[in-house]
């Protein structure tokens, strides 16, 4: 048998639980990063890293938070993306930057990684990276926000079509009319 549906004002509210919705969404920053430095080595800027990180950020979220994605909480899923954009960025330039310790030193990635001259030797020549990079910073940009579009618009529509308020059952139970007297 099926329970019979409540009046939308007996229904219990679904509460969001924003912080762990938070934790779990960031569990997609480490899988964008690693996708887009794949991308990035074989020279190519791609808006589908923006898109996985988007439509994992949300479910994920949807599922630490309980079900629900407010307006918090479809900031929280946009931060995600953008965080995790700018962090693949770098990352990509730190494996530019590691394929060309290999080169020059003929060590393999994990040593050249490992080697106590490579991040200081990378943090003095960053500024210029990032400069000669500025232009792929921009379309990867761009582009992050051409492949997460569609997930941020329907996380916003979600929690915009969430925030309508629902009727609150009063504090006090009405009271009920009096019957009248059947003897009367």
């Amino acid at each position: 048998m099926t329970t019979p549906a409540l009046p939308e004002s007996t229904q219990p509210a679904v509460l969001e639980n924003v912080v762990r919705g938070t934790i779990f969404a960031l569990l997609a920053v480490p899988v964008g990063v690693i996708l887009w430095v794949v991308i990035w080595n074989l020279g190519v800027v791609s808006a589908i890293v923006a898109f996985v990180v988007a439509a994992a950020a949300a479910w994920l979220y949807r599922k630490g938070s309980g079900g629900r994605v407010s307006f918090t909480g479809a900031l929280v899923i946009s931060g995600v993306v953008l965080a995790t954009l700018l962090l693949s960025f770098y990352f990509g330039l730190v494996s530019d930057w590691v394929r060309a310790v290999v080169e020059q030193t003929r060590l393999n990635p994990i040593q050249a990684l490992t080697d106590p001259g490579f991040w200081p030797s990378f943090n003095s020549v960053f500024g210029e990276l990032l400069k000669s990079e500025l232009p792929s910073l921009g379309l990867a940009l761009l582009f992050g926000l051409l492949g997460a579009f569609t997930v941020l618009r329907r996380a916003f529509a979600s929690a915009r079509a969430q925030s309508t308020p629902v009727p609150l059952e009063p504090l006090f139970p009405r009271p009920e009319p009096p019957r009248a007297d059947p003897e009367g």
